[in-house]
Protein backbone atom coordinates (compact mmCIF):
# COMPACT_ATOMS: atom_id res chain seq x y z
CA UNK A 1 0.00 0.00 0.00
CA UNK A 2 1.05 3.56 -0.66
CA UNK A 3 1.19 6.20 2.09
CA UNK A 4 -1.81 7.91 0.51
CA UNK A 5 -3.81 4.69 1.05
CA UNK A 6 -3.30 5.10 4.79
CA UNK A 7 -4.42 8.74 5.00
CA UNK A 8 -7.95 8.00 6.24
CA UNK A 9 -6.69 5.31 8.58
CA UNK A 10 -4.14 7.70 10.08
CA UNK A 11 -6.74 10.44 10.44
CA UNK A 12 -9.09 7.98 12.16
CA UNK A 13 -6.36 6.91 14.57
CA UNK A 14 -5.51 10.53 15.39
CA UNK A 15 -9.22 11.11 16.08
CA UNK A 16 -8.98 8.08 18.43
CA UNK A 17 -11.50 6.03 16.50
CA UNK A 18 -11.20 2.48 17.82
CA UNK A 19 -11.99 0.81 14.49
CA UNK A 20 -9.19 2.75 12.76
CA UNK A 21 -6.76 1.93 15.58
CA UNK A 22 -7.75 -1.73 15.39
CA UNK A 23 -7.24 -1.76 11.61
CA UNK A 24 -3.78 -0.14 11.90
CA UNK A 25 -2.87 -2.63 14.64
CA UNK A 26 -4.05 -5.61 12.53
CA UNK A 27 -2.28 -4.34 9.42
CA UNK A 28 1.13 -3.88 11.03
CA UNK A 29 1.10 -6.19 14.06
CA UNK A 30 3.16 -9.04 12.60
CA UNK A 31 5.85 -6.75 11.18
CA UNK A 32 6.11 -4.76 14.41
CA UNK A 33 6.13 -7.96 16.46
CA UNK A 34 9.09 -9.09 14.34
CA UNK A 35 10.91 -5.87 15.23
CA UNK A 36 10.24 -6.37 18.94
CA UNK A 37 11.12 -10.05 18.92
CA UNK A 38 14.62 -9.18 17.76
CA UNK A 39 15.08 -7.15 20.96
CA UNK A 40 13.16 -9.41 23.35
CA UNK A 41 14.36 -12.25 25.52
CA UNK A 42 11.23 -14.31 24.80
CA UNK A 43 7.84 -14.29 23.07
CA UNK A 44 5.96 -12.80 26.04
CA UNK A 45 8.41 -9.94 26.38
CA UNK A 46 8.06 -9.23 22.65
CA UNK A 47 4.29 -9.05 23.10
CA UNK A 48 4.71 -6.49 25.88
CA UNK A 49 7.13 -4.51 23.73
CA UNK A 50 4.86 -4.48 20.68
CA UNK A 51 1.89 -3.36 22.79
CA UNK A 52 3.91 -0.51 24.26
CA UNK A 53 5.18 0.29 20.78
CA UNK A 54 1.68 0.61 19.39
CA UNK A 55 0.70 2.84 22.30
CA UNK A 56 3.57 5.14 21.31
CA UNK A 57 2.57 4.96 17.64
CA UNK A 58 -0.99 6.02 18.49
CA UNK A 59 0.22 8.75 20.83
CA UNK A 60 2.61 10.18 18.21
CA UNK A 61 0.82 9.51 14.94
CA UNK A 62 0.05 13.20 14.59
CA UNK A 63 3.82 13.76 14.28
CA UNK A 64 4.16 11.38 11.33
CA UNK A 65 5.26 13.16 8.15
CA UNK A 66 4.61 11.22 4.92
CA UNK A 67 8.13 11.84 3.61
CA UNK A 68 8.94 8.16 4.25
CA UNK A 69 6.72 5.13 4.49
CA UNK A 70 4.35 4.73 7.41
CA UNK A 71 5.82 1.29 8.03
CA UNK A 72 9.38 2.66 8.31
CA UNK A 73 8.24 5.37 10.70
CA UNK A 74 6.37 2.82 12.81
CA UNK A 75 9.40 0.51 12.90
CA UNK A 76 11.53 3.32 14.35
CA UNK A 77 8.89 4.17 16.96
CA UNK A 78 8.43 0.51 17.92
CA UNK A 79 12.20 -0.18 18.02
CA UNK A 80 12.65 2.80 20.34
CA UNK A 81 9.80 1.50 22.50
CA UNK A 82 11.53 -1.88 22.68
CA UNK A 83 14.76 -0.20 23.81
CA UNK A 84 12.83 1.83 26.40
CA UNK A 85 11.31 -1.42 27.66
CA UNK A 86 14.77 -2.97 27.98
CA UNK A 87 16.08 0.04 29.90
CA UNK A 88 13.12 0.06 32.28
CA UNK A 89 13.38 -3.65 32.95
CA UNK A 90 17.18 -3.70 32.87
CA UNK A 91 17.12 -6.89 30.82
CA UNK A 92 20.82 -7.78 30.86
CA UNK A 93 21.59 -4.30 29.66
CA UNK A 94 25.10 -4.10 31.08
CA UNK A 95 27.58 -2.44 28.82
CA UNK A 96 31.26 -2.58 28.07
CA UNK A 97 32.79 0.80 27.31
CA UNK A 98 35.05 0.90 24.30
CA UNK A 99 38.03 2.00 26.37
CA UNK A 100 37.82 -1.25 28.38
CA UNK A 101 38.34 -3.42 25.30
CA UNK A 102 41.84 -4.67 24.57
CA UNK A 103 43.32 -4.80 21.09
CA UNK A 104 43.04 -8.58 20.77
CA UNK A 105 39.27 -8.28 21.10
CA UNK A 106 39.24 -5.81 18.20
CA UNK A 107 41.27 -8.04 15.89
CA UNK A 108 38.17 -9.20 14.02
CA UNK A 109 36.77 -5.73 13.34
CA UNK A 110 36.03 -6.41 9.69
CA UNK A 111 32.75 -6.56 7.82
CA UNK A 112 31.63 -10.13 7.22
CA UNK A 113 29.01 -11.82 5.13
CA UNK A 114 28.71 -15.07 7.07
CA UNK A 115 24.98 -14.53 7.76
CA UNK A 116 24.16 -15.28 4.13
CA UNK A 117 24.42 -19.00 4.89
CA UNK A 118 21.27 -19.15 7.02
CA UNK A 119 17.53 -18.66 6.73
CA UNK A 120 15.99 -15.62 8.39
CA UNK A 121 14.47 -17.80 11.15
CA UNK A 122 17.86 -19.33 11.91
CA UNK A 123 19.48 -15.90 12.01
CA UNK A 124 16.75 -14.60 14.34
CA UNK A 125 17.28 -17.57 16.64
CA UNK A 126 21.01 -16.83 16.82
CA UNK A 127 20.44 -13.09 17.34
CA UNK A 128 18.24 -13.97 20.34
CA UNK A 129 21.30 -15.55 21.98
CA UNK A 130 23.39 -12.35 21.89
CA UNK A 131 23.90 -10.25 25.03
CA UNK A 132 21.16 -7.60 25.29
CA UNK A 133 23.26 -4.51 24.55
CA UNK A 134 25.08 -6.08 21.60
CA UNK A 135 21.79 -7.46 20.29
CA UNK A 136 20.22 -4.01 20.45
CA UNK A 137 23.11 -2.31 18.66
CA UNK A 138 23.11 -5.05 16.02
CA UNK A 139 19.36 -4.70 15.46
CA UNK A 140 19.46 -0.90 15.30
CA UNK A 141 22.34 -0.88 12.85
CA UNK A 142 21.46 -3.84 10.62
CA UNK A 143 17.66 -3.87 10.64
CA UNK A 144 16.65 -0.31 11.52
CA UNK A 145 19.47 1.40 9.55
CA UNK A 146 20.55 3.69 12.38
CA UNK A 147 24.04 5.18 12.22
CA UNK A 148 26.51 4.57 15.06
CA UNK A 149 26.07 8.20 16.06
CA UNK A 150 22.28 7.76 16.34
CA UNK A 151 22.70 4.47 18.23
CA UNK A 152 25.11 6.13 20.66
CA UNK A 153 22.59 8.89 21.35
CA UNK A 154 19.64 6.51 21.75
CA UNK A 155 21.47 4.07 24.00
CA UNK A 156 23.51 6.68 25.86
CA UNK A 157 26.85 5.09 24.98
CA UNK A 158 29.94 6.29 23.15
CA UNK A 159 29.99 5.97 19.36
CA UNK A 160 33.06 3.72 19.60
CA UNK A 161 31.17 1.50 22.03
CA UNK A 162 28.41 1.14 19.45
CA UNK A 163 31.02 0.05 16.89
CA UNK A 164 32.41 -2.45 19.39
CA UNK A 165 29.00 -3.96 20.19
CA UNK A 166 28.17 -4.30 16.49
CA UNK A 167 31.47 -6.02 15.79
CA UNK A 168 31.13 -8.20 18.89
CA UNK A 169 27.63 -9.26 17.75
CA UNK A 170 28.84 -10.03 14.23
CA UNK A 171 31.79 -12.05 15.50
CA UNK A 172 29.63 -13.90 18.04
CA UNK A 173 27.09 -14.72 15.31
CA UNK A 174 29.90 -15.92 13.05
CA UNK A 175 31.25 -18.09 15.86
CA UNK A 176 27.77 -19.57 16.50
CA UNK A 177 27.31 -20.26 12.79
CA UNK A 178 30.68 -21.96 12.47
CA UNK A 179 30.00 -24.01 15.61
CA UNK A 180 26.64 -25.14 14.18
CA UNK A 181 28.23 -26.07 10.83
CA UNK A 182 30.52 -28.63 12.43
Amino acid sequence: MQNSDYTQLIEGCIAQKRDAQHQLFKTFYSKMFGVCYRYAVNYEEAQDMVNEGFMKVFANLDKYKPTGTLESWMKRVVANAALDYQRRHKVGFDTVEYEQVNESQLAGFEENNVLGKLSSDEILELIQKLPAKSKSVFNLYVFENYSHKEIAEIMKIEEGTSHWHLNFARNKLKEMILTNDK
